[in-house]
């Protein structure tokens, strides 16, 4: 029994430890894929711990588009520099290992999101946006209406895809003058293209 409620405590350490190491919200499927790589917890027993942590506020959960993703509280911070010594050196190095290796990666697709949602008037919203590689700090968000739930998917792939471009080139458009030939006068400004 003492065997069972140790690996059950040092299992949510891992998972806390982790979180803490990556330094931005993880993905339950990046948690996932973490442990069973690395043969330390299965599939169920991952989910059961995130939701034990979750209710016990140790861990904050948001959900976006099917995607959950998770953060540290201080409070769990605290209850991992107590409890730290319970997880072995190998797997803390494990772990760091795995932070140092994929961070930038992790930190890479947080910093890039495109999540649609269905209005009262069966239109759909698409939100986009490029933040800082912490995933605090929004550079860019736009939002657009459109018809169908098709054209939601198609924008927020295309956003994920091709985000560095599209932002480079909205930006280079708003912050560059326009060119006044002396025949500009009256008409409308040319749109701005938005490639696919």
């Amino acid at each position: 029994m003492y065997d069972n409620t140790r690996a059950l405590a040092e299992n949510k350490l891992i998972i806390l430890y982790l979180i803490e190491k990556i330094e931005v919200p993880l993905s339950n499927s990046e948690i996932i894929q973490f442990a069973q790589e690395k043969n330390l917890m299965d599939y169920f027993s991952v989910q059961q711990y995130l939701a034990e942590l979750v209710e016990s506020g140790l861990l904050d959960m948001t959900t976006e588009n099917n995607s959950t993703r998770y953060t540290i509280t201080s409070a769990g911070e605290d209850t991992l520099n107590y409890f730290i010594k319970h997880i072995s050196n190998y797997t803390k190095t494990v772990i760091n290992n795995y932070a140092k290796e994929n961070s930038k990666r992790i930190r890479a697709e947080y910093a890039v999101t495109a999540n649609y949602f269905q209005e009262m008037n069966n239109e759909y919203t698409v939100k986009c946006g490029v933040y800082d590689s912490d995933g605090t700090t929004s550079l860019m968000e736009i939002s657009v209406n459109v018809a169908t739930k098709d054209q939601a998917r198609i924008i927020c792939r295309n956003w994920k895809n091709n985000a560095a471009d599209l932002y480079g080139e909205i930006m280079l458009r708003l912050a560059t003058e326009p060119q006044d030939d002396g025949e500009s006068h009256g008409r409308e400004p040319k749109p701005i293209t938005i490639k696919k």
